[in-house]
């Protein structure tokens, strides 16, 4: 007897729309009392691979671990891999980078809220999230680590021993 069954091997699953994943991050960060960081990046970019190294490292995993619930958002892939982009996300790049001139890596940083209290754009210090800036991207040359660390400062409760494994790493790119 034929059931009309076939087996189908199902495609690669798209990406969260951008709006779900600042949604959950949010939810997450509420609950665990930490801030979310949302990463804008794409597969083809150095300084993008270069932060998550950062942000991944043994050293430095655990202090962002404590203190935000990390979230990559994918925008500008290249043609062949446009696929891989999270709905909506280039429009929240827009909005919250000014438009694309910025580049990437583009970071956020919110509360559990979801209202943005920092971001990668280079600000004199006391200015609001949002103001206008030019973004640090990987936080390389010294006036961008000191900007990134004051961020950090910031945004979370590391003391200033953490911090300096953060700033060392960063000495070491």
């Amino acid at each position: 007897m034929f059931l009309g069954l076939s087996a189908t091997t199902p495609g690669p699953e798209s990406p969260a729309a951008a709006g779900d994943v600042v949604k959950d991050a949010c939810k997450e960060a509420a609950a665990s009392h930490k801030k979310v960081l949302v990463l804008f990046h794409a597969s083809w970019c150095h300084w993008c691979h270069k932060l998550d190294t950062l942000l991944t490292s043994p050293d430095c995993k655990d202090l962002f671990g404590q203190s935000y619930v990390i979230r990559h958002l994918t925008i500008m892939e290249s043609n062949d891999k446009k696929n891989q982009e999270n709905p909506g996300a280039l429009e929240l790049y827009m909005k919250y980078a000014g438009g694309n001139q910025q580049g990437i890596p583009f970071f956020i940083i919110m509360s559990d809220d979801g209202t943005v209290i920092a971001d990668s754009r280079i600000k004199p210090e006391g200015a609001a999230p949002g103001s206008t800036g030019d973004n640090m991207g990987y936080p390389s040359s010294k006036n961008e680590v000191e900007y990134f660390m004051r961020v950090l400062h910031e945004t979370t409760p590391l003391s200033a021993d953490q911090l300096g494994v953060i700033a060392g790493k960063l000495g070491k790119s």
